[in-house]
């Protein structure tokens, strides 16, 4: 079993929910960046998931362009011809985990207003929807 965490764009259409033979489940592509010789290329990721929260409410907000967190199983991948007739591999994920990323560059270049209104170290607030906020640690209390 390999599992894999990344984050990416959601690409082309967004999600869809497709009814099956073996049950329903969702799927969308998502582009996530790969560096290499330095350059900067794709990768496309296929991400399904059959769990209901995916399915219910949350695959309407999975949408072409937005930044989303993903964890889950990777699949055996597969291999496909593009239009150009090279062979291309097809990395498919089944999702356990998927989160919006509030931060990034929106489509054509311009910063999101949640990243225009962060702080200048970009670090998110780890108390943010929490009921209370958690207290700093000490260098002498820590067990090691």
């Amino acid at each position: 079993m390999i599992n894999s965490y990344f984050i990416g764009r959601i690409g082309k259409d967004g999600a869809k929910v497709i009814e099956g033979k073996n049950g329903n489940f969702m799927t969308m592509d998502v582009a996530t960046d790969i560096y290499s010789q330095g350059e900067n290329k794709a990768m496309w990721v296929r991400v399904r998931s059959n769990m209901p929260a995916h399915m219910g409410k949350l695959v309407q907000h999975l949408t072409k362009g937005k930044m989303i967190e993903v964890a889950g199983q990777q699949i055996e991948p597969s291999a496909w011809n593009g239009k150009d007739g090279n062979p291309h591999a097809q990395v498919v994920i089944l999702a356990s985990f998927i989160k919006f990323v509030p931060f990034g560059k929106k489509q054509g270049g311009q910063d999101s207003e949640q990243e225009q209104n962060a702080p200048e170290n970009n670090v998110p607030d780890t108390n943010a929807g929490m009921p209370f906020k958690a207290p700093d640690d000490k260098a002498d209390d820590l067990p090691f």
